[in-house]
């Protein structure tokens, strides 16, 4: 039997009593000035979560506060990988050691337990987190859990903690209790890459940026008619004599082109490329690591130009497009056409091809689905795409795995109890009819709602119209319910909700996170915030707080219209010999801001103005945000001693924001 559990409201009153003691030891800190990253009174509407968790009790008393002692307890098997994580996490910014140990050790510990009965009962991803000034403790019951705790604790420190380079801050958080657990299993981002090829350093940092939000899916469309992205070997027994490294020595050299038709398709050539398996596992192991499933797509019957164009015995009469006289294969096609490629239900070898494939796919995916796609076969016959698409579902049974697919498979023979229907558009009623008839689940990514190449904003040059007959903006990414979205279904056979970007004209990870960012967080609510929790005005003021997390991370994400971005700043104490410029700096994020001047107020009366500088300046038409600002005072001083210097910003609708650091002249 699982031990029993110490109640969490006699948690929170030991947890209190400890404070109060404390109290007394921390009060200088406590009464200090507020300015970022102070511990104090932190009401939970300031907290700036995302997404939003199920409770939070947050305390007016002391917080907690990281020191260079610290050490994180990993207790319980599957504690760890999400310590290791936390301190992997923490260690550039802070530049402290955060050893992580098999038991609590020393004072004020971060404590990750995990365990049978920790954490919220019956919720596998949940976590208990409580922060007080003599620790923070994570419990959960899975590591995952565990993980998604984790990643609520690093949105509670200041967000200088995401700065890539040590940086002198408050390491605090406040004195909060936080339950939580997602809404659906399923919080998902798809990534094309058959279309425009990303690298493994780009997927990789693709998987950083979303695993703070607690996505645990990565869907990979690894094939389509632009392009096949994952290598397979030669197989023993080949009765067909398919030549498998055709598929990635020709079609892994494909990709969208600049021009289609004459219509521009992106800022550049397609991406091409390949992974190969080892790049594949890296890929399973990382994402992992990060709490995520891969969850690895093969297109098929329809999408299918690039398999056809790389294997001749692919392209029987059945097959479309038809070959031309002298062809062996199709020509390749770079153009965003689709609808009009098909494997031959007729061939054999099309079943030979596919199983094959499927098998390979399957051993290196630990992963519980595989996705066979099955959209847009516009010209296949309805009988044939029902023989192809139940012959290929029948082959992902027999390999073990859950089969998914898009909702055009949903009118087919779907395995009983073992599928997973993926909307995107058209026939809500066969989706149900899947779900009431074969006890198939759901996961949903309606193009008005999770489509990211669709455009945000119609200052965009770049992106799609027709999900939403315009932009369709973040508003729309978050004000929709999963729940109740499949007329005829519950939310209980929803899976669960998945952000897709398609890579028409997107190239290489700027672009991808532009387009993505913040619209893929809002997908991240919908995923794991109880619907009745859920409002956008809320949503935009805590999101408003990630966007200086954000610039730090590096990522490059839309600066929305109509969010209250924050602007934040941090200056770096410094030492200097007497008579040289004292190189001052701050660092600032400003999500949205355009040229930015402050002012710098020393100590001793003197005040100058500085205009800010940034590496990326931003640009809607170029797809580019900006990047952190620096402000630089080379104030020269001739008498050595302390002096205090603190940069006044007076951003547009805030109040204005200060920073102090110190300046020692020897």
């Amino acid at each position: 039997m699982p031990r029993q559990r110490t109640p969490l409201s006699r948690r929170r009153t030991v947890a209190a009593s400890l404070a109060a003691l404390l109290t007394a030891a921390l009060s200088p800190l406590a009464a200090a000035p507020a300015r970022a990253g102070a511990i104090g009174d932190r009401p939970a509407a300031s907290l700036g979560l995302v997404p939003k968790p199920v409770s939070v009790e947050a305390s007016g008393g002391p917080g907690y506060r990281l020191d260079p002692a610290t050490s994180i307890a990993a207790v319980g098997g599957g504690a760890a990988a999400p310590a290791a994580y936390l301190a992997k996490a923490l260690r550039p910014s802070t530049g402290y050691r955060l050893p992580v140990v098999s038991a609590r050790t020393g004072r004020k510990p971060i404590v990750v337990r995990v365990g049978p009965g920790l954490g919220p009962a019956g919720r596998p991803e949940g976590y208990d987190l409580a922060a007080n000034p003599a620790q923070v403790v994570i419990e959960a019951s899975t590591a995952n859990g565990a993980l998604n705790g984790v990643q609520t604790l690093r949105q509670l420190f200041p967000q200088w903690a995401e700065s890539p380079a040590k940086a002198r801050a408050a390491w605090t958080v406040p004195h909060v209790e936080i339950t939580d657990y997602p809404r659906f299993a399923h919080r998902g981002m798809m990534l094309d890459v058959a279309r425009s090829f990303y690298p493994v350093d780009e997927v990789r940092r693709y998987i950083d940026a979303a695993a703070q939000f607690k996505i645990n899916r990565l869907h990979l469309h690894l094939s389509d008619d632009q392009g096949w992205r994952i290598a397979m070997d030669a197989p023993a027994a080949n009765p067909s004599g398919i030549d498998y490294g055709r598929l990635t020595s020709v079609s892994g050299s494909t990709a969208m082109t600049y021009n289609s038709g004459g219509r521009q398709m992106g800022t550049e050539l397609g991406v091409t490329g390949f992974y190969t398996k080892a790049d594949y596992a890296e890929i399973v192991r990382y994402a992992g690591a990060s709490g995520m499933t891969v969850v690895p797509e093969i297109d098929m019957p329809g999408h299918t130009n690039a398999a056809l164009h790389a294997i001749p015995q692919l392209n029987s009469a059945g097959a479309k497009p038809a070959l031309k006289p002298g062809e062996t294969t199709v020509p390749a096609n770079g153009t965003p056409d689709v609808g009009y490629s098909s494997f031959d239900a007729a061939n054999p070898v099309t079943y030979e091809f596919t199983k094959q494939v499927l098998t390979q796919l399957a051993a290196m995916t630990p992963g519980p689905y595989l996705h066979i796609g099955g959209d847009e076969s516009h010209s296949t016959s309805g009988a044939d795409y029902t023989a192809m698409v139940d012959a290929f579902t029948g082959q992902v049974s027999a390999l073990g795995k859950t089969v998914v697919g898009w909702n055009e498979t949903a009118r087919t023979a779907l395995p009983r109890g073992n599928a997973v229907v993926q909307y995107w558009a058209g026939d809500k009623t066969a989706v149900a009819g899947a779900v009431t008839g074969r006890g198939a689940k759901m996961i949903l990514s309606p193009a008005a709602n999770t489509y990211v190449p669709q455009k945000q904003d119609s200052r965009q040059s770049q992106g799609g119209t027709w999900a939403c007959g315009g932009p369709c903006g973040l508003d729309r990414h978050y004000g929709w319910d999963p729940g109740t979205f499949i007329p005829g279904t519950s939310e209980n056979d929803v899976l669960g909700v998945e952000s897709a970007l398609w890579g028409e004209f997107i190239r290489r990870l700027p672009q991808a996170q532009y387009y993505a960012y913040p619209r893929l967080i809002a997908t991240a609510e919908v995923g794991w915030t109880p619907q009745s929790q859920r409002d956008y005005t809320d949503f935009t003021t805590r999101l408003a707080m990630i966007g200086g997390r954000l610039t730090l991370q590096g990522v490059n994400f839309f600066p929305t219209a109509g969010v209250p971005w924050r602007t934040a700043a941090l200056g770096a104490d410094r030492t200097v010999p007497a008579g040289s410029p004292a190189g001052a700096a701050w660092t600032v994020t400003a999500p949205a801001a355009g040229a930015l001047t402050g002012t710098v107020t020393w100590s001793d009366g003197a005040q100058e103005d500085v205009t800010l500088t940034t590496s990326r300046t931003a640009s809607i038409p170029d797809m580019r945000g900006n990047a952190a600002f620096t402000a630089v005072s080379n104030r020269t001083f001739t008498t050595p001693g302390t002096y205090t210097a603190t940069l006044t910003l007076r951003p547009s609708g805030q109040a204005p924001v200060e920073a102090p650091l110190t300046l020692t002249v020897s």
